[in-house]
């Protein structure tokens, strides 16, 4: 209800946005020749949704404003560091960086599998096996399957990170030793 008003607005700036919550995200895509002038058409709309709030009742809150150009590492390097722009924004549990790589997304990912695999581990002489793989589902293959549409392209290394996981919950879920090389089932994350 607060944020229907703003729909209009943004869409009248020409510009591209998600609404969840009281949270809104600004997208548009530009040529890097064209930088000044977007940046500034940003502001703009910027100024123009916050002077909307404030006719609201509503406050922008500029502190959890962040910035964020996507490009090839070749055509950021072009663009003026005088722009204040974060490397990555999270939003509903995903990490995006500027490169579109996924690497920040995948260490996170990486860091919170691998806790709920020790924990696992710890457990796992009083679980059956049929137990141990509903807690490994549960636990970690649902962290792993958390938008993993969007793996297919990456790069090798990546997905070698996110297999390296899928094999470590294997053996914890077999109690086969960690360092065992032996064939272990999938739990079918998508990696081709």
């Amino acid at each position: 209800m607060y944020t229907a008003p703003f729909s209009t607005l943004i869409s009248s700036c020409f510009l591209y946005h998600h609404h969840y919550a009281d949270d809104t995200q600004l997208f548009f895509s530009f040529l890097p020749t064209h930088l000044d002038s977007s940046i500034g058409h940003l502001h703009n709309a910027l100024h123009r949704i916050s002077s909307l709030m404030t006719v609201n009742l509503l406050k922008l809150n500029s502190f959890k404003a962040e910035f964020l150009l996507i490009d090839l590492r070749e055509q950021l390097a072009k663009i003026n560091n005088t722009i204040n722009t974060t490397q990555s924004v999270e939003k509903l549990g995903l990490i995006l960086d500027e490169h579109l790589t996924f690497s920040d997304q995948i260490s996170s990912v990486s860091k919170c599998c691998y806790y709920h695999i020790r924990q696992l581990r710890c457990i796992r002489p009083y679980l059956d096996t049929k137990t141990a793989s509903t807690i490994a589902t549960s636990t970690v293959y649902s962290k792993l399957d958390y938008c993993n549409s969007l793996c297919p392209n990456l790069p090798k290394s990546q997905i070698t990170r996110v297999q390296q996981i899928q094999d470590s919950l294997a053996r914890a879920v077999v109690k086969a030793p960690k360092s065992s090389h032996t064939l272990l089932p999938s739990f079918g994350f998508y990696t081709g």
